[in-house]
């Protein structure tokens, strides 16, 4: 029975209601797409790389074989060197307490050219080995600046407010249609129970809607940062589980929120337009 009488209430909907319904329910999709935007906004992460960046130092390694009077004689030949701009001498000991190695940390002249004197230390007898160590430059993820952060609040609560405002509206001409039978039914003895439970079930039908909706447009969403990179600004797009957890919050929430609008339609019913006998 409780169908039927749902079917014979949707098909009370004018044009008029259908639109504020539409409505509503865009401007809590609206609401849901800027909770979403708050959750897919990750802080800013800084990362570093050293892919193409010149080199630093030099790390030269020296033979355990080498006497202290031949280190000291390369020390203070190559703190000499226009290709070294500075030389400094340590024991491998002091980051690796198993090594018996010691190095010069040479840092060169010109780093784009340090390749060249790398390859000319390691020629030299008693140098075991070279490595070159890279400039580390830092990356910053884009951040959301806060003028856009404002933004979404302000339209989070401009959307809920006025998803509410057009709910009531909808509500006001769909009952004005279907208020003969309301008062049929009333007549006929039906427990006011259910028509209120007739009511809000408009309302929730159209918010789980509208957080289904937002759950399709985020998997959507989550398949063009995966295949393209883009909203880089966003970065929760690109995480499933986060798009998951926000999409059924959304259609959650939406339907918390849509009961909500409806429990606002229903307080309409005891208007005296709507009683049994008038």
């Amino acid at each position: 029975m409780r169908m039927f009488l749902f079917r014979e209430l949707l098909g009370a909907i004018r044009t008029k209601s259908a639109i504020l319904f539409v409505l509503s329910g865009f401007l809590m999709f609206l609401f849901l797409a800027s909770v979403a935007s708050f959750l897919m906004i990750t802080p800013a992460d800084v990362t570093s790389t050293t892919e193409g960046q010149p080199i630093e130092e030099l790390q030269v390694f020296l033979s355990p074989t080498l006497s202290s009077a031949t280190v000291n004689a390369w020390y203070l030949a190559w703190r000499e060197r226009s290709d070294i701009a500075s030389l400094s001498f340590q024991f491998v000991e002091e980051s690796d307490q198993t090594a018996t190695r010691s190095i010069f940390v040479v840092t060169p002249t010109d780093p784009n050219q340090a390749s060249i004197l790398a390859e000319e230390l390691r020629a030299i007898d008693g140098v075991t080995d070279v490595i070159e160590v890279p400039h580390v430059k830092l990356i910053e993820a884009p951040t959301v600046s806060l003028i856009v952060r404002i933004t979404l609040l302000v339209v989070l609560v401009l959307s809920i407010a006025a998803s509410l405002f057009f709910f009531r509206r909808g509500y006001r001409e769909l009952l004005a249609v279907f208020a003969g039978e309301i008062r049929m039914l009333r007549l006929s003895g039906i427990h006011e129970r259910i028509l209120v439970v007739l009511v809000v079930a408009l309302g929730v039908l159209i918010g789980c809607l509208s957080g289904l909706m937002i759950l399709a447009v985020l998997y959507l969403l989550h398949r063009v940062a995966l295949s393209t990179g883009a909203l880089q600004l966003f970065g929760g797009l690109a995480h499933g589980m986060r798009i998951l957890g926000s999409g059924l919050m959304a259609v959650g929430l939406g339907t918390v929120l849509g009961g909500l609008a409806g429990v606002l339609g229903a307080s309409l019913l005891h208007r005296r337009e709507f009683d049994a006998l008038p």
